[in-house]
């Protein structure tokens, strides 16, 4: 049965391989253009689709990305949004065994993660943030969530680095807590606005949306981790990020087209964040 366990998984790996193709950046330079194959997971203000078109802070990136390419190295660069993983979980696992795509949504760095995947250098900070149903208590004191939220049950997004910080929460505040997991922030959103005795911790765009979409939630402004960097991934056998990294540069984050872009998609308050 072990064995039939681990033949499924191999197959799985190889069909979810299968599903996307991409040009590498040898073939690219070797041939003078080519495609950048994008796979993506649907993140509010990064990363989505409406009107069939794909908008979002990200793809803003992607367009510099490809005319910087055009007038630096003289190559074109077609970027073929390939399609959309609507799993966390799955969206990861295809960027790791697929070879020359990028995966595009809002990724944290972490040092666990480098061991599988490759990123390009960081294109975003993230505020690790705890949301709650608008009737909760406002929440003055991090030390005070024993008592705030007490009896309430925490939803966390399978795969992410929102996880551990909230193990990290029961370890520390709640030690009866129940945990259970959502695919995705939007759909952990939709439970929480939904039932008062839920709460979450998610990537400060996602608040940003269910703000901008009029959700009864309630981001309690207390601290959670450090600051966090995102980024896009790629498989380790990917050749895209060197030339990701000669792009992607702190310079090209402090530019006024970059923080107009932050703007337009995540508003002001995203904004006045990363000053």
């Amino acid at each position: 049965m072990i064995k039939t366990l681990f033949f499924f998984l191999f197959i799985t790996n190889i069909a979810l391989a299968q599903k996307y193709t991409g040009d590498s950046w040898a073939t690219v330079t070797s041939k003078g253009s080519g495609t950048l194959g994008v796979v993506y997971y649907p993140q509010p203000g990064l990363i989505y689709e409406e009107g069939g078109k794909i908008k979002g802070v990200c793809t803003e990136i992607l367009n510099d990305f490809v005319a910087y390419v055009q007038t630096k190295h003289g190559k074109k660069i077609t970027v073929q949004y390939l399609g959309a993983e609507k799993v966390y979980s799955d969206f990861l696992k295809v960027c790791q065994t697929t070879p020359d795509i990028l995966g595009v949504t809002n990724v944290t760095i972490t040092e666990e993660r480098k061991k599988l995947m490759k990123f390009t250098p960081p294109f975003l900070s993230n505020k690790e943030t705890l949301i709650t149903h608008k009737n909760a208590p406002t929440i003055e004191n991090i030390k005070s969530l024993g008592t705030d939220l007490k009896g309430y049950t925490a939803v966390a997004l399978t795969g992410s680095v929102h996880v551990k910080y909230i193990d990290q929460l029961k370890r520390d505040y709640l030690p009866s807590l129940t945990i259970t997991n959502g695919p995705s922030g939007g759909e952990i959103l939709k439970q929480i606005s939904a039932d008062p005795k839920l709460f979450t911790i998610l990537d400060f765009t996602e608040y940003v949306d269910a703000t901008r979409k009029g959700l009864p939630v309630k981001w309690q402004n207390v601290p959670i981790g450090d600051l966090q960097e995102l980024a896009f991934v790629m498989s380790k056998q990917t050749d895209w990020d060197k030339i990701w990294a000669e792009f992607l540069t702190p310079e090209y984050r402090k530019s006024e087209k970059y923080r107009k872009v932050i703007a337009a998609n995540l508003g002001a308050a995203y904004l006045s964040m990363l000053k």
